[in-house]
């Protein structure tokens, strides 16, 4: 009996040790990473681009056509990224400096906010002009980027507040006036760049 009590208090400290050591190890892992199941290793790879050694051209180059491609998976790819860089993490080595809209306003009547389409514009034109030269970026993927802008301010121009202080008529004039100066943001890169 002496002996059962002494092997059962050395694995019950045995377990003790081993989630006391692993325990700061789990914390300090990212949530991504500490799951189970048939999810668990895309979200083990998405954990990846957390970290890391520096990645290569190719999938530098196939990781920022991933975040300057139309669409909103494209454009939360982009948030998440702008997040992570901001945290410290900058896998990728991507450029993030922006101007925002240049002298332009980036905040217009109306509760619209230019000042993320145009961060993710320059962040396109910024490392593309760097990973595949200016010609390339010129030739292959200015228009992209600069349509990628377009639909960007054209989202901005969607914002509705919940409690919205104007008229619904003023709200369509503002919402138009927003629209018309995206047109012109647009017509203005596409000219000078």
């Amino acid at each position: 009996m002496n002996t059962i009590r002494t092997s059962f208090g050395g694995v019950v400290l045995a377990g003790v040790l081993a989630l006391g050591t692993a325990a700061p190890a789990l914390a300090a892992a990212p949530a991504e990473a500490v799951t189970t199941g048939p999810s668990s290793v895309a979200q083990q790879a998405s954990a990846a681009d957390v970290a890391g050694p520096a990645v290569g051209g190719a999938y530098r180059l196939k990781k920022l056509k991933s975040l300057t491609s139309k669409g909103q998976a494209s454009q939360d790819a982009w948030f998440k990224y702008l997040g992570l860089y901001r945290s410290g993490s900058n896998y990728f080595r991507f450029n993030w400096s922006t101007n925002g809209c240049n002298s332009s306003p980036e905040k217009l009547p109306g509760g619209y906010d230019f000042t993320y389409s145009c961060h993710r514009h320059d962040f396109g034109y910024r490392n593309y002009k760097t990973i595949v030269g200016k010609t390339a970026w010129r030739r292959d993927h200015k228009k992209r980027i600069d349509d990628v802008f377009l639909q960007d301010m054209r989202k901005a121009c969607q914002y509705k507040p919940w409690a919205d202080p104007l008229t619904p008529a003023l709200r369509k004039k503002m919402k138009a006036a927003c629209l018309k100066t995206a047109d012109k943001y647009y017509a203005a890169v596409r000219v000078a760049g």
